[in-house]
């Protein structure tokens, strides 16, 4: 594994000229928006792009141009294998799902997850960085690529969804610089709000039945909204937003989202003011920032709970 600069990432990029782009399952929308940020970008360099990611995009991203290009690894089948696969936003081979099996092309990882366990030939990670969306902005900037309105609206969706639209104390100077940049270049702040915090009636149903069975243990330091098989049904992938349902409540310092997505197996999510919660999702396997982690819990969802409060303080 070789720990990349920017301009041996540049090197990398110039000599591929077919690239497979990819990001981790269940895609938010720092994966969404520096993917297809990326992927303009790499066509304009004209290189020969394909984006494949092992989760279908969530809904509220199909306005930006180009996420009706996404396709699924099964695609990867009937193309030739690319000369470098490029993944965005992922801290483990892992978290790419299929992709990772299909595709046997060298890979190049771009990323800002403390917790990345360095699982490409070659990395470049800047987890000072709220975003790989301010990243890839950032890149673009350097390396004096243009950046498109369509591009602009992408990497900004990345950058302020990544950090809260800039409420998380991962928001620094440069983080709003990338941003200011991204609008200067013609994204559309009012637009990306009202598509990511656009939500249904069924959504509301759900939340009010989540919110009916919230517990605040470890005397209201942290606060748990869970998330059972019934529900997940219901709610399916769209779950943004959640935790922060309990991370707003005053005196919560950890917040948590526990989701059932099997009999056997809890999804977590986790959230904090103070605690190093990626320590925490790092004992299960998981990880991210100090502030936002997450990991999978092979128990169900109740036997799950419990051995993460065993580790919360």
């Amino acid at each position: 594994m070789e720990m990349l600069n920017i301009d041996s990432l540049k090197a990398i990029i110039d000599d591929a000229q077919s690239i497979v782009l990819t990001v981790h399952v269940n895609p938010d929308g720092d994966a969404i928006g520096s993917m297809l940020g990326m992927y303009e970008a790499l066509l304009q360099q004209g290189k020969n792009v394909q984006m494949v990611v092992d989760s279908p995009v969530p809904h509220k991203f199909s306005f930006l141009k180009y996420a009706d290009r996404v396709q699924p690894p099964e695609a990867l089948q009937s193309l030739e294998q690319p000369d470098i696969l490029l993944v965005l936003d992922a801290s483990t081979f892992e978290r790419i799902g299929k992709v990772g099996e299909v595709c046997k092309a060298p890979i190049y990882n771009i990323d800002h997850h403390i917790s990345n366990t360095k699982f490409a030939a070659g990395l470049y990670l800047v987890p000072e960085f709220a975003a790989t969306g301010e990243i890839v902005a950032h890149l673009c900037e350097q390396w004096h690529w243009p950046i498109t309105p369509s591009m602009a609206d992408a990497l900004y969706l990345g950058i302020a969804t990544d950090c809260g639209f800039f409420k998380f104390s991962n928001t620094t100077e440069h983080t709003l610089r990338m941003a200011a940049l991204c609008v200067q270049c013609g994204a559309r702040p009012q637009v990306v709000s009202e598509h990511v915090e656009l939500t249904s009636m069924n959504r509301l149903a759900i939340m009010r039945k989540a919110l009916a069975n919230v517990e605040f243990p470890h005397d209201g330091r942290v606060g748990i909204i869970a998330l059972d098989e019934e529900l997940m049904a219901l709610a399916g992938d769209d779950t943004d937003g959640y935790v922060d349902l309990v991370r707003n409540v005053e005196g919560v310092d950890v917040a948590v989202l526990l989701k059932a997505v099997g009999p056997k197996t809890t999804r977590v999510s986790l959230r904090s003011k103070a605690t190093d919660v990626n320590q925490i999702a790092g004992h299960f396997g998981g990880g991210g920032h100090i502030r936002a982690a997450g990991c999978t819990i092979q128990l169900p969802l109740e036997a799950a709970k419990a051995e993460l409060l065993k580790e919360l303080p």
